[in-house]
């Protein structure tokens, strides 16, 4: 999950060691160059290109096929589909790009050129925005072909490449934050006339947020990587008996994540910081320091495991946190988000646990980002705060908030905070803190923690970091730029 390379995560301080550890460094202590392969020893734009250069080869060749005329016509929309997920992956990492509209020849490198940044957006959102003509994609697929590329996908798609692109990173693009608004609000339209709906559990609407991603059709999915019943992630639960004897504890939430949890009325806990381990708390918020994970926002309880909270199947048995045993317990925290407690994983009980690549609160997220950069009048925060309240609302939280209580910026900060929290370890933190232009403030403070000391809580610093404003792209392949020379390097390597 990349969000453990973000201020959301914890870092390398809560691993066992290995391959692993070098590979975090290289995000959190700022040590990505060309020589290295980005994530493992691979590169995005290797991976992305060659699905790029099969989704080409499908689509001039799948004609000759002697499958029916509609079948060729739906299958060759869902590949232009994919082909341009595909680009859109690549720009979140790299910015401008190759664009793969047609098969390419390696011998005629000279002809292989990186496009600006604007020419790539442009090509990117054309794709999704033919796609999402009606008719083009379906609406929805019965189960056997559930997960499959929808007009949704294609609206959905189209919104966030947007609001990248009006995002300050890539304001060469030349997209315009209203641009963003209309797109995103267009798909709002779409799926309030009965496609996508926030998720409400019919059996334990409390625990809606965290039922949601061990339900399949839930109706808030829009794309999703779809498995198989697993149980896999949980190694993200304590490395120790009972929870998982001689497994390695993986990704881990951290403390300035936790601070972002409001309480359950809605009110702010903290207000800011004193110094990376003190926290300055609001005292009209009914924050206790020495109980500090009581009547919070019930998201923080549904995706972290905090001191005190009880798993309630452990080896056949409920297990309970407590920071004051001498146990090795990294952050503090221990991410349960896409776990779910109904199951006890330690006698092979198997869930689903399919990873959301979008879902509509997100979209609701991106109008509400969009609306707000794009016009400074109160009726705009009135529309963005109509949003938020509706993910707050399906959270638990008792009030909402109020146009009135913001101006423009503070306001950015609130919805940034709620995206924080509602889209957490869905690999968004990684790419919002690069396009805001603010992963050279936040990630070059240290990983915070929480240890328990004679009763108390006591934060902790659990690791240096540092970054280098290059990493707000990551670099080509070494190899690509020499080979081709119209394929540019980006700044900095």
């Amino acid at each position: 999950m990349l969000d453990n390379a973000t201020d959301d995560g914890a870092g390398n301080t809560t691993r066992a060691g290995g391959a692993v550890i070098s590979e975090l460094e290289k995000f959190i202590k700022g040590g990505i160059d060309v020589s290295k392969g980005l994530i493992g020893d691979a590169h995005p734009w290797t991976f992305y290109y060659k699905a790029i250069r099969s989704a080409n080869t499908f689509l001039n060749n799948v004609d000759r096929s002697p499958l029916e005329d509609s079948e060729k016509i739906a299958l060759k929309n869902q590949v232009r589909f994919l082909r341009a997920l595909y680009h859109h992956e690549l720009f979140r990492f790299y910015g401008a790009l190759v664009i793969g509209d047609k098969e390419l020849d390696p011998l005629l490198y000279d002809e292989i050129k990186r496009e600006s940044l604007e020419t790539t957006v442009r090509w990117i959102a054309n794709e999704f925005k033919e796609l999402s003509e009606p008719g083009v994609l379906p609406d929805k697929y019965d189960a056997p072909d559930y997960g499959r590329a929808t007009r949704g996908a294609a609206l959905g798609y189209l919104a966030r490449t947007l609001l990248y692109a009006a995002s300050p990173l890539h304001k060469a693009s030349g997209v315009t934050w209203k641009e963003a608004a209309d797109a995103a609000y267009d798909m709002i339209e779409y799926a309030d006339g009965d496609f996508y709906r926030l998720y409400e559990d019919p059996t334990t609407p409390e625990k809606s947020y965290t039922r949601l991603f061990n339900t399949r059709t839930n109706g808030e999915t829009i794309m999703a990587f779809l498995r198989a019943p697993t149980n896999d992630l949980y190694g993200t639960m304590p490395a120790f008996d009972p929870w998982n004897v001689n497994k390695e504890l993986v990704t881990c939430p951290n403390q300035w994540l936790v601070d972002c949890y409001d309480m359950l009325d809605g009110s702010q806990p903290i207000l800011g910081y004193e110094s990376n381990t003190k926290a300055i708390i609001n005292p009209n918020s009914g924050y206790n320091e020495n109980s500090p994970y009581a009547n919070r926002d019930p998201r923080l309880a549904q995706s972290i495991l905090c001191d005190g909270a009880t798993w309630p199947l452990v080896n056949g048995k409920p297990a309970t946190i407590d920071l004051s045993k001498s146990y090795r317990w990294g952050s503090g925290y221990f991410l349960t988000k896409f776990l779910d407690d109904r199951i006890d994983h330690r006698k092979g009980g198997t869930t689903y646990m399919d990873f959301p690549m979008m879902r509509y609160a997100e979209i609701l997220l991106d109008y509400a980002e969009a609306e707000n950069e794009a016009e400074d009048t109160n009726t705009a925060r009135e529309k963005a705060i109509a949003q938020l309240n509706r993910i707050r609302r399906r959270a638990g939280i008792t009030t909402d908030l109020l146009a009135t209580d913001y101006n423009q910026a503070t306001l950015r900060e609130r919805i940034r905070k709620e995206r924080r929290v509602e889209l957490c370890f869905e690999d968004h933190r990684f790419f919002d803190i690069r396009r805001w232009l603010i992963a050279k403030d936040v990630m070059r403070l240290p990983a915070v923690g929480i240890k328990k000391i004679n009763g108390g809580y006591q934060r902790v610093t659990l690791d240096t970091r540092n970054y280098n404003e290059r990493m707000n792209l990551a670099p080509i392949p070494q190899s690509e730029v020499n080979n081709c020379p119209n394929i540019y390097q980006n700044p900095g390597y």
